[in-house]
């Protein structure tokens, strides 16, 4: 199934009954090498999303019991345990059905991504895979939409802001509440100084960074 691996091209549309009624041509997705994508980023994302994911390979095993200890206790979906190669493998490959066959699929995608890729071919493909809300997908597109620039140029305030939106875009866009993608950004900021991917003295100067938004 990896084997012809890429970014999709078009948006379908269904109505409730699975019947296609629109296709939009293009999403609003360009891709960006791994090269291009500032560390800041990469770490921003790691920090949020996936501390373990240059280690482990595939599954964060203990962040997957806790997640699921949480789930049970609060009787809902508090919490999330998927690691970035199982979002890419959910994003790339399959729909949003909740189904055991779904998470089956889903867990042989992960460790076919592991054992084909690098951990720099998934995080590229992941960053440039994942919805950022209004309509922007992947990196490089949610960099020009909220800050007018490509993702190469972002800074650390402006890394961690980004990395924090595809949790839940609609609480977290930077558009519609800014105060949340705000309050966003120092959480992920201050996961990147504890787990040293960042310096005091690079969080001290994020935080107290001005994250100018466009038409904000």
């Amino acid at each position: 199934m990896v084997d012809g691996y890429r970014q999709m091209e078009s948006t379908v549309i269904y109505d409730s009954n699975g019947t296609e009624i629109d296709r939009i041509a293009r999403e609003n997705r360009e891709l960006v090498p791994i090269e291009k994508i500032p560390k800041s980023l990469q770490n921003a994302f790691v920090a949020i999303e996936d501390r373990k994911f240059y280690t482990h390979k595939g599954f964060d095993i203990k962040r997957l019991a806790k997640a699921m200890f949480v789930n049970i206790s609060q009787m809902r979906k508090a919490q999330g345990g998927s690691s970035i190669t199982q979002q890419l493998a959910k994003n790339a490959f399959l729909t949003n059905e909740r189904s055991i066959m779904r998470k089956v699929k889903e867990a042989l995608i992960t460790i076919e991504l592991e054992r084909r890729y690098t951990k720099d071919d998934i995080m590229e493909r992941y960053l440039s895979e994942i919805y950022f809300g209004e309509g922007a997908y992947g990196d490089q597109s949610a960099s020009k939409l909220f800050f007018n620039k490509d993702v190469e140029k972002l800074t650390l305030a402006e890394s961690a802001l980004l990395a924090g939106v595809p949790n839940r875009p609609e609480k977290y866009s930077p558009f519609r509440h800014l105060d949340n993608a705000l309050k966003r950004q120092k959480l992920v900021l201050s996961q990147m100084l504890k787990f040293e991917l960042i310096t005091q003295d690079e969080y001290n100067d994020a935080v107290n960074y001005e994250t100018k938004i466009e038409n904000v």
